[in-house]
Order: structure tokens, then sequence, then C-alpha cells
């Protein structure tokens, strides 16, 4: 049955695989730096850091996602990092 969001349905599905391949391409990066701070004794939480990435994020928002669920989705993307930056931790957290 065609209701006349097939489409939609379709640009939203393609959105949501882009999402996926994104967050996971961003999350494996995050690896990579943990690996960096492993090696150089850097501590993995650096807060001015994550308060710059949800800065830059509400900067680049031009709607309509509402700034205040734009800075949660970053916060879990920030600590999902973290959990992954620490040395052996390569599935997700509980």
């Amino acid at each position: 049955m065609n209701n006349g969001l097939d489409g939609f349905r379709r640009r939203i599905d393609d959105c949501d695989a882009q999402i996926v391949r994104l967050i996971n391409q961003r999350l494996k990066i995050c690896q990579e730096v943990g690996e960096f701070k492993a090696k150089y004794g850097q501590e993995i939480r650096i807060p001015e850091r994550e308060q710059e990435v949800i800065f830059t994020a509400l900067g680049l928002n031009d709607g309509p996602c509402p700034p205040e669920v734009l800075e949660k989705i970053f916060r879990l993307l920030i600590d999902t990092a973290v959990f992954l930056e620490k040395p052996g931790e390569a599935t997700r957290p509980e």
C-alpha cells in the first residue's frame, strides 16, 4: 500500500544510513585518538575540548533541531568516544 509517504521514508532511510556511517567514522577516529593519548600519557577526558565540540556543533545548527537536543546528541557522542578511547575498549557502553 502506497500512502504517499514512501518517498519521504526512503529519504529518511538514506539519511539514517549516512548518520550511522558518520557516527562510526567519528568513533573510529576517537579510538585512534585514544591510542595516541595512551602512548603519550595524556588524559582521556578534556572538559574544555568537550565544551568546544558542543559549542561548535551548536554554532553549525541552523534548525530545525532544538539546541538542547543537539547538545544531548553530542554529549552522548562524546561519552561514547571517551569510553572507546580507553585502552582495550571496542564495544558499546552499557
